[in-house]
């Protein structure tokens, strides 16, 4: 459940093994297999099961890969996207692809633009519809079509 215990009482499950009903995939059951899942959980778990004040476990997703020049960031869940948009130029080796599922803002990947990535990440857990073609123009940052 939320809280990561299992159906069999004082039983808790974390990370990789853990299927968890997730609302950056849009609330199905999925697997994360990533480090920071199993920080989060296991934080979610301690405090549930030490009684303190836990929430939900509700982390927003995101990876990150170096491969030799190579930074690979994502952020959200490409899962279920039914457009992208292409920002920047994948030949310039930095770039970053930003997955919508019906005109909403789920998921990037990005590659060498950490900008995009951390800024990116607003949009993503804001849920946010934003014009393609202000996506797609690498000369607007993403901070500036964040509205507060």
């Amino acid at each position: 459940d939320g809280f990561c215990r299992t159906s069999l009482p004082d039983i808790y499950a974390i990370g990789d093994c853990a299927a968890h009903a997730n609302g950056f995939a849009g609330g199905a059951t999925i697997r994360l297999e990533s480090v920071q899942n199993a920080n989060d959980q296991a934080t979610v778990a301690a405090k549930t099961i030490c009684g303190a004040d836990a929430q939900p476990y509700k982390a927003t997703p995101w990876f990150w890969s170096n491969q030799y020049d190579l930074k690979l960031q994502t952020v959200g869940l490409s899962i279920g996207h039914d457009s992208t948009v292409l920002r920047g130029d994948p030949a310039t080796r930095s770039f970053s692809v930003i997955y919508l599922k019906d005109g909403m803002i789920i998921a990037l990947d990005c590659v060498n633009m950490m900008k995009d990535y951390v800024q990116g990440r607003k949009l993503v857990e804001a849920g946010a519809v934003l014009p393609v073609v202000q996506l797609a123009d690498t000369s607007i940052l993403l901070k500036d079509l964040i509205i507060a």
